[in-house]
């Protein structure tokens, strides 16, 4: 019995942490552990660049000062543009973590709500809510607004619906578009790779303006030649720095960036159609059809089927 009781404490004290892993406390906590960790990537991800840079310091010296200068602007230009990146990322997740707050308190809609419409009740808190957002969640719910009337069912019963669906009113270009340039950034691996290989280029060219050819001088009639060949491994320094610069930040484009934001808006989506039914042409057709069977019989609903299918 002694043993029974001590393993249902365990199991209660076990229920109780997990239970304390869904608390926004412990999210908190959980968030701040993220944070360590990421910063703790970028700090050894700095040492190792240092012990590249010292292990590569005799290759480094081969190479064009040119090229060097070119390498340390591409990964400057990466980087800022890397930053801004994350910066609008986060002015989208911000927008839309808003949105959400506003509207957190209300209690979705049920099953008898979706069937005759939201109180007018509940549609004045909503709206009181939408009214109080400012900036581009305001403009989502005023474009959500403009969707929601009052539907009156063949049964008197009068409730709000939505007659489009959220996805319709709050468009995904309305909501990235605005706060974050995914257009641009999409174009930023090609415009890294083409700098890299336009310093590339540049280099051979300079290589190769040195290059003279003297018919008159048997002995050396080439003159440039060294410079030429033992620089050439260098001058494409640039193009393989381009190309990882590239791929890192494809990497975080559409891992970090567009995948989270792609989230965001798909929750945005997901808490309208909880809080507001959505009422379609058919179930408003049906509703006609029955409502004149009732007042009229079965044949002038069938006539008012066909007038409404126009045959």
């Amino acid at each position: 019995m002694q043993s029974a009781a001590v393993s249902s404490t365990s199991r209660n004290a076990i229920r109780k942490v997990l239970a304390r892993i869904f608390t926004p406390g412990f999210r908190s906590v959980v968030l701040a552990f993220k944070i360590i960790g990421w910063w703790m990537f970028a700090f050894c991800a700095i040492i190792l660049g240092f012990f590249l840079l010292a292990v590569l310091k005799p290759l480094l010296v081969t190479i064009p000062a040119g090229i060097q200068i070119s390498c340390v602007a591409l990964i400057a230009l990466a980087s800022i543009l890397l930053v801004l990146m994350m910066r609008e990322r986060r002015r989208v997740l911000d927008a839309c973590s808003h949105f959400l707050a506003t509207f957190e308190r209300i209690k979705p809609a049920g099953s008898v709500e979706r069937n005759h419409g939201i109180s007018s009740e509940t549609i004045v808190e909503i709206r009181r809510r939408g009214n109080a957002l400012r900036g581009k969640p305001r403009e989502w719910w005023q474009a959500l607004d403009e969707s929601i009337e009052c539907y009156t069912g063949p049964d008197g019963r009068q409730g709000w619906f939505l007659t489009r669906q959220p996805a319709e009113s709050i468009t995904e270009d309305s909501v990235v578009s605005a706060l974050y340039h995914s257009s641009f950034y999409q174009m930023v691996p090609s415009i890294l790779t083409a700098l890299g290989l336009l310093a590339t280029f540049i280099a051979i060219l300079v290589a190769l303006a040195g290059l003279t050819y003297d018919a008159q001088d048997p002995t050396h009639p080439i003159t440039g030649i060294d410079k030429l060949i033992n620089g050439l491994s260098g001058k494409f320094l640039s193009s393989i720095v381009a190309l990882l610069l590239s791929v890192t930040f494809i990497f975080f484009e559409k891992k970090i960036c567009e995948r989270q934001i792609s989230r965001s808006y798909d929750r945005v989506i997901r808490r309208c159609k909880e809080l507001l039914p959505f009422i379609s042409q058919t179930r408003i057709l049906l509703d006609i059809q029955q409502l004149a069977a009732n007042r009229w019989g079965p044949a002038s609903a069938a006539e008012v089927d066909r007038g409404v299918l126009g045959g």
